[in-house]
């Protein structure tokens, strides 16, 4: 079943124009409720929702019974980073130590606020301006991947950047496919899924009016990929697309409809796309 949000989607307060396909709003964003982000050992889930016109309660819940562990209410209105329309947050550093929220809605400024596992206290503030969302750590931690949007009104098109954890301030230039340089970031993330060690992050954007891709973020090196998807002309709205999801098995990322079968494959070493036997 295709989900259809129609020409209009209301997002966190914000009317944004999508295109007709698209029941994936253009992510990231920030979350309120919903799935939360889990603790590395899934037995926390972690969520943010609204506590009165300026203020976020944070709630640690355990998986095992939903009680509430803890909680903590800080000022702003903050919400999980969630890359999909349905999928779950993200955001947990892979240590378990921290996790970051981010402001809601879409500002000429954007907060990021890391807090402490343990207690959910504030570890960090970042300010940036700029319309941007989270998008991965690397394994360390050091690292953070973030989608910084044109504008507040165009936010279809956006760039990659890197923010160094270490030294606190926010990389010149964009995180690009240095072998496409005429490669243009835009559409809508579908779905994402990442290497076992963390290393990897891929994440199908679908394209209405272009090509859908992958998006491969090395977030060790710094460096991505984006990998075309074959695409008929007479679909250029995408509708299925929408419903796409991403496996990974070793090099093998499989582009999988959804019923589970499988559209592309794609070879994560010399990132060759082929069809299923």
């Amino acid at each position: 079943m295709v989900r259809r949000l129609g020409l209009y989607l209301v997002v966190l307060g914000a009317l944004i124009v999508v295109p007709d396909a698209s029941a994936a709003f253009p992510g990231p964003y920030a979350v309120q409720g919903g799935q939360g982000v889990l603790s590395p050992d899934h037995s926390l889930r972690f969520v943010a929702v609204k506590a009165g016109d300026a203020s976020t309660l944070v709630r640690a819940n355990p998986m095992s019974d939903g009680a509430v562990a803890m909680s903590q209410t800080m000022s702003g209105a903050f919400g999980v980073p969630t890359l999909t329309a349905d999928g779950p947050g993200s955001g947990m550093l892979r240590d378990g130590s921290a996790f970051i929220l981010q402001s809601m809605g879409l500002q000429a400024t954007t907060q990021f606020v890391f807090l402490r596992t343990a207690d959910l206290s504030t570890r960090e503030q970042i300010n940036l301006k700029g319309t941007f969302g989270f998008d991965a750590f690397s394994p360390d931690g050091t690292m953070m991947y973030l989608i910084q949007h044109s504008t507040t009104q165009d936010i279809q098109h956006y760039i990659v950047r890197g923010y160094d954890l270490s030294a606190h301030k926010l990389l010149p230039g964009r995180i690009a496919d240095k072998t496409q340089k005429s490669w243009v970031m835009q559409g809508w993330a579908v779905s994402r899924v990442e290497s076992t060690n963390g290393r990897w992050a891929y994440t199908l954007y679908a394209n209405p009016g272009g090509t859908p891709f992958v998006h491969a973020l090395d977030t060790v090196k710094g460096v991505a990929h984006c990998v075309g998807v074959p695409w008929a002309p007479t679909d250029p709205q995408q509708n299925n697309v929408f419903n796409f999801s991403l496996t990974l098995s070793g090099t093998k990322l499989a582009v999988r409809f959804q019923g589970g079968g499988v559209y592309r494959f794609i070879n994560t070493k010399n990132w060759k796309v082929s069809k299923p036997r």
